[in-house]
């Protein structure tokens, strides 16, 4: 079950982003982009994420998670396109050299607090 894993390593990536003020407690939300190709199960993640956030130190934080679908393009025509089946053929022209652009990786997109965001206003403009 690598969504135990996984759950940790989110928890630990949040603690290393944070702000050296912001603590663990004041985290609401943790948005993640999950690439489909890794085949995490969205639901178990989440439930496992919940089941040790506080032993984490991320008490309050809720996670949301954007499924990322993996596109391609190929080697041999240029054309893109997303795969919807492990199947990695060029629709246009059948090949199967392909790359893989997107549909791979966990990335931590966004993280909420509870603290307000600094005010970066230019007083020396009006």
């Amino acid at each position: 079950m690598h969504e135990l894993y996984l759950a940790r390593c989110i928890i630990s990536g949040v603690h290393k982003a944070l702000a050296d003020e912001t603590k663990g407690q004041d985290v609401t939300d943790v948005r993640l982009r999950v690439g489909k190709l890794d085949a995490v199960v969205t639901e178990t993640l989440t439930f496992l994420f919940n089941a040790i956030k506080s032993d984490g130190g991320l008490p309050n934080a809720g996670l949301t998670i954007e499924e990322e679908d993996v596109r391609c393009v190929c080697d041999d025509c240029a054309q893109k396109f997303t795969v919807a089946q492990p199947v990695f053929l060029c629709p246009a022209c059948r090949s199967a050299h392909v790359t893989i652009v997107q549909g791979r990786g966990l990335t931590i997109v966004d993280i909420t607090t509870t603290l307000e965001e600094p005010d970066h206003a230019d007083p020396c403009i009006n």
